[in-house]
């Protein structure tokens, strides 16, 4: 399974974190030009047009410099009509639609701690998709088939946001040289960060490449957050002084206080802790695992002292423990609930192991009964989709 350490090989995640993320573009080399096929090929494009039904303009998208598409092309004949005529084919969010490349997202969103996603481009030789353009993410080129010729400049506006709603202001065209100009092979990595100047020309043959994109939270992100979180509190809902006879003296007062308020939450460890949890559960960009029957609540889970349970592949779970209240409290994505009177020793186990069987969960909970504590226990994980249970059996 490929992670960030595999895809930087020969540097280090330490020196490209030291030397390069969100400043400057690299490029490394692949030792082996065979070792993103096991990610995506020619085969698997073909998979899911032939048997997937994907939505153009949302999931599938066609691209050429200097051209629109006038009409709304539906069916794979008219996208390869498109291909024909130079097109570059786009496949958006493959991490939701095949196992290995939402592994690849995953492991990427632990190691960095930030959302990522993966789309493919098909081009075609000597085309151009896109004109030289910036992104409002960090983004990391896999190059699996073909050669592809890319140009990288320097930034004109230090860390664009989502240009796609406005939100930043027109950055310009780059100034001066391009500091890379570089062919990818394939197993080649090109690193861009957000907000660098970049297009790319395909070789002389046709080119397939993933570009697993990361979006980074902000400090804008985080007062959004902020202020929903202080929604609950009387004085955050409270209206603003009325401004009489153009007099804003008592606003200006009272937007004084609001940020006074502001700097006495920095001592808030609570509010800090609750931010963290939400920043690491919330970053995920599939939705959660599915395991059918035994989610559905109609099939009992197995009492098999070997049943296998396993932790949900694609999304991160917190689980906090007060002491006080004797009470666990497990997130995960938006969603919270709470354990009263679990053993703790249990739980620990429980998340962190990756899978385990239902008679090492009996072990751990000595003093319990099997039937009536444990089993109603795994049964409510099982259903929530914070466990799954391996290899159900058939009804």
């Amino acid at each position: 399974m490929f992670d960030l350490e595999s895809l930087l090989d020969p540097m280090t995640l330490d020196q490209f974190l030291r030397e390069n993320w969100t400043t400057r573009g690299v490029v490394l080399r692949g030792q082996d030009r065979d070792r993103f096929r096991s990610l995506f090929s020619w085969d698997q494009l073909n998979h899911l047009l032939n048997f997937h039904r994907l939505r153009f303009g949302e999931e599938i998208r066609l691209a050429a410099i200097g051209r629109k598409i006038s009409n709304q092309p539906e069916t794979p004949e008219e996208w390869i009509r498109h291909c024909q005529d130079g097109y570059t084919l786009i496949i958006n969010q493959l991490q939701r639609r095949l196992p290995a490349i939402a592994e690849l997202a995953t492991a990427i969103e632990r190691a960095i701690g930030h959302r990522s996603q993966v789309n493919m481009y098909c081009s075609w030789p000597e085309q151009q998709g896109f004109d030289q353009h910036h992104d409002d993410h960090e983004v990391f080129i896999l190059q699996i088939e073909g050669t592809k010729r890319w140009v990288v400049s320097e930034e004109t506006y230090k860390y664009p946001l989502d240009k796609y709603n406005n939100v930043s202001v027109d950055t310009g065209e780059p100034k001066g040289l391009p500091y890379i100009e570089t062919e990818l092979h394939p197993g080649d990595v090109l690193y861009i960060p957000r907000g660098h100047w970049h297009y790319a020309v395909a070789g002389d043959e046709p080119s397939l490449h993933l570009t697993l994109g990361v979006t980074c939270r902000t400090g804008v992100y985080w007062l959004k957050w902020l202020a929903d979180e202080l929604m609950d509190e009387e004085e955050w809902r409270r209206n603003l002084p009325p401004v009489i006879g153009g007099d804003t003296a008592q606003l200006a007062d009272h937007v004084r206080g609001l940020m006074g308020r502001l700097a006495t939450l920095a001592d808030d460890e609570q509010l800090v802790e609750a931010y963290l949890a939400n920043h690491l559960t919330t970053q995920d960009s599939r939705h959660r695992e599915v395991s059918l029957p035994s989610q559905s609540g109609f099939h009992p889970l197995s009492t098999k002292p070997d049943t296998r349970l396993r932790q949900a592949q694609f999304n991160p779970v917190k689980v906090d423990y007060d002491a006080e209240a004797e009470q666990h409290r497990i997130q995960f994505g938006t969603r919270k609930i709470t354990l009263d009177g679990a053993p703790a020793e249990l739980i620990d186990n429980l998340f962190r192991h990756e899978s385990f069987t239902l008679g090492e969960a009996i072990g751990w909970a000595p003093g319990f009964d099997p039937a009536e504590d444990i089993a109603p226990l795994l049964r409510l994980l099982v259903e929530e989709g914070i466990l799954l249970e391996d290899n159900p059996p058939s009804a």
